[in-house]
């Protein structure tokens, strides 16, 4: 069994939870070691010093490269702010000798900052085969259309993460397509959702996230998937906002990747934190139920 260094991030310590333990939970029905890094601190994703400029955006995510590279080959982080700016200190501590020499002098010794970082879409296609999933799956999300939901951080800027299609990403469908679920065509899949302007310009984010759950509906999609807990909160949590603030009627359940595949593999909505979602996915279920009972 491989392990890899876990980084979890703020929001899967606290608003996004039920992403830690859906995440958890399917690294354990594969077979897959993920060891939480000791000590960790937050990336700066959430605060955004790296909008502020100077080092602090680049030392913080530094300290949890260190602390990782002190354990595993790898470290994977869920979240794609934590995993944007794992990836980009790591660019930045590559490229400029004194900021290296700063970090060191933060940290008291050399900064180990060349640990690979992978993302949660990384790890799963990395350690589950589509075969493999579709055996285990055995068609429970067939009939289900999902709306694959990257947004801007986990592919952009693409010289930084160089992962995946900055402007058409496909990481996350053969694993979804082999539980058999429809991906169909989702133009709005890398559009952004507002990020973190909900609280100085609200306006923003709520227009931004109505554009996405609306063309997510036009493509005749039945949920979102997404792996950025600030996407989900924008498209759930703030999907009753929207509605009082454009008179739309919107009912798109929006799931972390973890949570679709945990449902293909037959685990409980309570399982899965589903049930802590603002938006209910009560009738989605119930269709993914009602069609393993015909079968």
């Amino acid at each position: 069994m491989t392990t890899y260094s876990y980084f979890p991030g703020c929001s899967l310590s606290s608003s996004a939870i039920e992403y830690d333990t859906s995440f958890r939970l399917v690294a354990r029905e594969f077979g897959i070691g993920i060891d939480e890094l000791e000590d960790w601190n937050c990336c700066g994703a959430s605060p955004a010093p790296h909008h502020w400029g100077g080092a602090l955006g680049i030392l913080l995510p530094a300290r949890n490269l260190h602390i990782a590279g002190a354990s595993h080959p790898s470290v994977v982080a869920p979240c794609a702010g934590c995993f944007n700016r794992l990836k980009y200190a790591q660019h930045e501590l590559g490229r400029n000798p004194a900021l290296r020499q700063l970090t060191e002098r933060a940290l008291h010794e050399p900064v180990r900052y060349d640990t690979e970082v992978i993302n949660a879409v990384e790890l799963l296609n990395r350690e589950i085969a589509p075969e493999e999933m579709a055996a285990r799956a055995q068609g429970r999300l067939e009939g289900i259309s999902l709306g694959t939901y990257y947004g801007c951080v986990l592919v952009r800027p693409p010289e930084v993460v160089q992962y995946d299609d900055p402007n058409d990403p496909v990481e996350m469908e053969p694993l979804l397509k082999a539980t058999g679920a429809e991906i169909p065509h989702f133009p709005f899949k890398t559009e952004c959702c507002g990020s973190y302007m909900g609280l100085p310009k609200k306006e923003i984010v709520l227009k931004a996230s109505q554009r996405v759950i609306e063309s997510a509906l036009e493509s005749g999609i039945d949920a979102l998937v997404t792996v950025c807990p600030l996407c989900h909160q924008n498209l759930d949590l703030r999907q009753g906002q929207i509605n009082a603030a454009f008179g739309t009627d919107y009912h798109l359940p929006v799931l972390y990747l973890t949570q679709a595949i945990g449902l293909a593999l037959g685990h409980s909505p309570e399982d899965l934190g589903i049930d802590a979602h603002a938006v209910d996915a009560g009738a989605l279920i119930s269709r993914i139920r009602g069609r393993r009972a015909a079968s």
